[in-house]
């Protein structure tokens, strides 16, 4: 099934709701539980907005489409395991319905996210772009899945380098998602208006305008970045991306970034992915 024009709906729904997020309440028994619990050695929070701190790294049990749910009650956990010899953390799903605005994004946060507030996880966030020397993300995953779905990190812009405790997100200037894996004919929302060859990757790149309620009646405007080939492992030149970028108009060097995140946008299904390597690379 195509998961036609459903990324740039993403956060922008599930982020006017995160004020309610902060409690983790115990979930309804699900129509069919998620595959991942049944793994061998797993251990699962099923709990809503559920959440595990690693180091500089937030993963998040994010189920905000809940509502969208119909005739249905969805299962979707944190997970954690010990294999070859390390811990593991990941997630897994079964949403038994379809709907192309996205259900949920399991995810993991680093710096600071406008929808959340907070304080940030690494102190040089949010980053100024003109301030940016060196920004990358090394991933891998192991992901088993049917139904829609896509592994999909992104970036927030904002207009201030300031933060605060509580979520701000009419800062936000722009969003900019990378999409690493997705099903054949997935397209991301809006139209292709460029491909560039970046780290010797040929993206090709989509724009949106004035995507979503920042909560003052206006939008911002979103790009995703689309890989040619199902990356499932690699390094994510963000800094590269950027540059390119503003070198184009697309986003002013005057714009600070926000934070760095990565998950799957579920668009219906049931999957597991375990996060072998996260890494995200700052410099200075």
């Amino acid at each position: 099934m195509r998961i036609a024009l459903f990324s740039g709906l993403l956060c922008l729904a599930a982020c006017s709701s995160v004020p309610a997020q902060k409690a983790a309440v115990a979930p309804a028994k699900p129509t069919v539980p998620a595959p991942g619990r049944a793994e061998l050695g797993a251990v699962a929070d099923c709990s809503a907005w559920a959440t595990a701190i690693v180091g500089p790294y937030k993963y998040e049990n994010n189920i905000w489409g809940i509502d969208k749910a119909r005739g249905f009650t969805p299962d979707q956990c944190l997970l954690r395991r010990n294999k070859d010899g390390r811990s593991e953390i990941g997630w897994t799903w079964n949403w038994p319905g379809y709907d192309p605005t996205v259900y949920a994004y399991p995810q993991i946060m680093f710096g600071w996210k406008p929808w959340s507030g907070g304080k940030p996880s690494d102190a040089r966030f949010p980053l100024k772009v003109s301030a940016m020397q060196g920004l990358s993300l090394e991933y891998e995953v192991e992901t088993r899945a049917e139904g829609s779905y896509n592994l999909a990190p992104e970036i927030w812009l904002t207009s201030s380098g300031k933060w605060t405790e509580q979520p701000n997100p009419t800062l936000i200037t722009t969003e900019i998602m990378f999409w690493m894996d997705y099903q054949q004919g997935a397209v991301p929302f809006g139209k292709v208006v460029d491909q560039p060859l970046l780290a010797g990757v040929r993206y090709e790149l989509f724009k949106a305008d004035n995507i979503g309620n920042r909560g003052d009646g206006r939008g911002w405007t979103l790009y995703s970045f689309r890989s040619p080939t199902r990356q499932l492992a690699g390094r994510i030149p963000i800094d590269e991306l950027l540059r390119y970028m503003v070198g184009k108009g697309l986003v002013s060097a005057d714009e600070y970034i926000a934070s760095v995140e990565f998950g799957n946008e579920v668009v219906g299904g049931s999957g597991t992915t375990w996060v072998r390597k996260f890494e995200v690379q700052v410099t200075p």
